[in-house]
């Protein structure tokens, strides 16, 4: 991917841009990481950007508002300019041949933003190349790899995310890109049904919804603050989704193991063939549905 990548650019030419930039602030220069290239740029890790974009915005904010604005138009002008490469970048993304298997929004998981090909041949992209560090705030990481996700419209939107960081601390913002290594939202989120009301009765949610919550429960603090920020439990707690998430909570409470086997025997297949036709695991895996995280978690598998 990281080689593929790199043919999109003239590497050489960026790394004279940078360097011209760096002659004429040096100052700028100095707060960067030592070990800073064009190359590093397009393709180092999400740690590597999060150093950068911190260190630039934090030198931004110790100048005045007209010294900010021409610093900044003097890096879009001086090579990093994400208008100039966009569609390069968006065709790159939706290739398959480079990598990308893009289905679900990352963030929420509740769009579908798989592109599709239409009748005349040309291909319609779905989703949004969402900037996880805001390239109006730092040109440096406009064009970097490991800073585009494939994200809904919902989530980019200014309503969202727009052009908020996604932690408060660099090392919070660090973690917390899907792109960034060690990022798990899967094993450190877990999605459960809450009772509000405790007369409710415990089977047929669906039947009074309003009794009822999704919840996400966190192992590791952190994921709290992308839980908020992308505003996850209001979204998951709305209307059909809760009504579809309630559905095959009570599915699965009405059909354990021993119920599965039952109906297994009266089909005569096995266990597992009983399991899949009646939860539709693999289907969906396969099928990249929307919500299926948060789907096997109110069922416990």
């Amino acid at each position: 991917m990281n080689k593929a990548y790199l043919k999109e650019y003239n590497v050489k030419l960026l790394q004279k841009k940078l360097d011209n930039l760096m002659m004429v602030y040096p100052e700028i220069k100095a707060i960067l990481p030592n070990d800073i290239t064009a190359k590093k740029l397009l393709i180092g890790n999400f740690k590597f950007l999060a150093k950068v974009y911190c260190a630039f915005t934090a030198y931004l904010n110790g100048k005045s508002k007209d010294d900010r604005s021409m610093i900044l138009k003097a890096f879009v002008k001086g090579g990093f300019n994400y208008d100039s490469h966009k569609s390069d970048i968006r065709h790159f993304l939706m290739d398959v041949a480079n990598g990308f298997d893009i289905y679900n929004c990352v963030y929420c998981d509740l769009e579908d933003v798989t592109s599709f090909i239409k009748a005349d041949g040309t291909t319609v992209r779905r989703f949004d190349t969402e900037h996880v560090l805001d390239k109006g705030e730092c040109p440096l990481v406009t064009l970097s790899l490991y800073n585009f996700v494939p994200s809904c419209r919902t989530c980019n939107g200014a309503d969202i995310k727009g052009t908020k960081t996604i932690g408060d601390t660099e090392g919070e913002i660090a973690q917390l890109s899907p792109s960034a290594e060690g990022y798990d939202f899967e094993r450190n989120v877990s999605f459960e049904i809450k009772i509000k009301d405790p007369n409710a009765t415990d089977l047929d949610s669906v039947t009074h919804p309003n009794d009822y919550d999704v919840d996400l429960y966190v192992r590791k603090p952190i994921y709290r603050k992308s839980i908020n920020l992308f505003e996850l439990k209001p979204r998951y707690n709305h209307d059909k989704v809760k009504t579809e998430l309630l559905k095959w909570r009570d599915i699965r409470r009405k059909n354990p193991n021993n119920i599965v086997q039952q109906f297994a025997d009266i089909r005569k297949i096995t266990f597992e063939e009983m399991f899949e036709e009646m939860f539709e695991l693999q289907l969906r895996k396969q099928q990249h549905y929307t919500i299926e995280k948060a789907r096997r978690d109110v069922m416990l598998l």
